[in-house]
């Protein structure tokens, strides 16, 4: 996406990466099928907008998180598929970690990264990689191997392996930075990669949001010689992109899964509830990063994706939404889609997908709207164990576009939600985020209040009965797989 001065966005073009599942609960993605649509995609948005890469000011990137890489640090070349954040393939490496180091507690690292041990965080595919993955154990052993998350890789291949490194972010959702120092900590890459010298495959410097110069200048296509002055995780960036600098304001994206931010301000705050602690933002090397509390859901995107694909409900995500609004309930149909376990805040890996309530009246519209009202009482899951309870819920990605599952989060949560009216949110982060980095913008004050649209909730929507029972279905999805039934995975 190509924004103006004003942050007004002046042209775009998008290409779907897909994604592969090569056994059940794997999920990859080609990384020069990444690294080729960010080549085309800015092709495309420079010529729609009549413009070259020398007219523009700084580039930004903005990526999926915890996705971990591997590639070869002389040639580039990638070693194995990239690893999807959602990927539970290493549950096994998790559940060695527990026994052998962390006496069975998945908080034992929580005061030094903020998370939990879980297949979702990126150490956790770099171990798996190593001990499962021939070519990249080789490169460890000949001192060729990158790891990293989607930024690292782009910044390495855009500036032709001139910058390898990382932005806080990022680094915060390895498990392997500590959340005090921003620093890769000995300590947690011994324990998490079983590697002494973990340093020598990870990024060399982990940089601030903003940074005028250390992101380097791309080297290759139609881009070259622009400066990239912003690096930023897409959760973090869309609490950006919607202005969310205040503490305690929240936002919820709707991407491929679900995902709550509140803003901390200066202060680590931890949480007993399921909720991860996390780097908000950096806006330069002189200014103190600003903290969050997060709420990761797995399933959003995917389930609609799913019910495409899989069940054949429709062939865009519109038409998937428009079914369900079709119906005026579910009739007391309950979908509870833990596809690979669920995530924040009950984190119950041997969780499986349900739907109960089922009877021979139901049709494919009323599983339609079981889902979007999930994806609504997953987000009223996360605000309840924020134990605050927020005048507004902004919103954005794709979900947010449907008024109909706008008003039903209204509904369901009994809380106002906004939306923007530039609900590109996440690229607009990494726009301010490079802008600042590149001296535009001095930081995070010059920016105004945007337009939106607000939903108010209706009072009469039955939403305590209704979240009661989906409370209800969430307790009779977990333990079906033997994970959950470990003594471990129930602190």
């Amino acid at each position: 996406i190509v924004f103006d001065e004003h942050l007004h966005t002046v042209s775009s073009h998008q290409i779907p990466i897909k994604h592969d599942y090569p056994h059940p609960g794997w999920a990859d993605m080609d990384p020069e099928e990444i690294i080729s649509s960010v080549h085309v995609c800015a092709e495309k948005a420079l010529a729609e907008a009549g413009l070259e890469g020398k007219d523009l000011k700084a580039v930004g990137v903005t990526n999926q998180r915890e996705t971990t890489l591997a590639w070869d640090k002389h040639t580039g070349e990638a070693l194995a598929p990239a690893m999807l954040w959602f990927d539970d393939r290493t549950k096994g490496v998790c559940d060695n970690i527990l026994k052998n180091v962390a006496s069975g507690n998945p908080s034992h690292f929580q005061k030094q990264t903020g998370l939990r041990i879980n297949p979702y965080f990126s150490a956790f595919k770099m171990k798996w990689f190593l001990e499962n993955n021939e070519a990249v154990r080789k490169a460890m052993e000949w001192e060729t191997l990158n790891f990293g998350t989607i930024e690292s890789f782009l910044i390495w291949r855009l500036t032709q392996g001139q910058r390898y490194v990382t932005d806080v972010t990022n680094a915060c959702r390895t498990m392997l930075m500590d959340l005090n120092t921003l620093q890769w900590d000995d300590d947690l890459c011994e324990n998490l990669l079983g590697v002494k010298s973990g340093h020598k495959c990870l990024p060399s410097e982990i940089l601030p949001n903003s940074d005028p110069s250390g992101y380097g200048f791309i080297q290759e296509g139609v881009l070259k010689g622009v400066p990239l002055c912003g690096s930023i995780g897409d959760q973090q960036s869309a609490l950006v992109g919607q202005r969310c600098f205040s503490k305690g304001q929240l936002k919820n994206t709707f991407g491929t899964g679900q995902f709550l931010l509140i803003n901390c301000g200066e202060e680590i705050v931890y949480s007993e509830d399921g909720l991860l602690s996390t780097v908000a933002y950096q806006m330069g090397s002189s200014q103190p990063p600003k903290y969050a509390l997060e709420g990761a859901v797995a399933i959003s995107g995917v389930g609609i994706k799913w019910m495409i694909e899989s069940l054949g409900f429709g062939s865009t995500p519109e038409e998937i939404i428009d079914l369900a609004s079709s119906v005026d309930s579910t009739k007391g149909l309950y979908f509870v889609p833990a596809f690979n376990g669920l995530m924040a805040p009950h984190w119950k890996s041997g969780a499986r997908g349900i739907m109960i309530g089922w009877t021979n009246y139901h049709k494919k519209e009323h599983l339609a709207r079981a889902l979007v009202e999930a994806l609504c009482f997953q987000c009223r899951d996360v605000v309840e164990a924020m134990h605050v309870r927020p005048s507004v819920i902004k919103v954005d990605g794709g979900v947010a576009r449907s008024d109909f599952a706008m008003q039903v989060l209204a509904d369901l949560s009994q809380t106002t939600v906004e939306r923007p009216t530039n609900i590109e949110t996440t690229a607009l982060g990494a726009a301010i985020a490079a802008g600042i980095g590149s001296g535009h913008w001095a930081g995070v004050d010059d920016f105004e209040h945007k337009e939106s649209t607000c939903f108010e909730p209706n009072p009469n929507a039955k939403a305590p009965q209704k979240y009661e029972r989906w409370l209800e279905a969430v307790s009779r999805c977990v333990g079906w797989e033997p994970e959950d039934r470990e003594a471990g995975q129930d602190h």
